[in-house]
């Protein structure tokens, strides 16, 4: 059986401390999940900074909100095994 991953976007920016906590559990997820990470820097385009600047880290899965701000392993882990339910 072929496990299909989720496509991850991950929206941060430099100097994040909520951000670099993010990543951290992202990067634990990628080795209990099947996941692509695309990491965004809200910095480098300014439409995507309007968008995020008061919300980031923000999480999608498939193309989905799914999380933002201060962000819990456990909240984390739950979204994406519910994600991988549906694929």
């Amino acid at each position: 059986m072929i496990r299909t991953s989720l496509k991850i976007v991950f929206y941060t920016k430099p100097n994040c401390s909520l951000c670099d906590e993010a990543e951290e559990l992202l990067r634990e997820m990628e080795t209990l999940f099947k996941l692509s990470i695309h990491k965004i820097d809200i910095t480098t385009d300014f439409k995507i900074y309007n968008k995020y600047k008061h919300k980031i880290p923000v999480i999608e899965i498939n193309n989905k909100y799914c999380l933002s701000g201060r962000i819990s392993g456990k909240e984390l882990k739950k979204k994406i095994q519910l994600c991988m339910k549906r694929i």
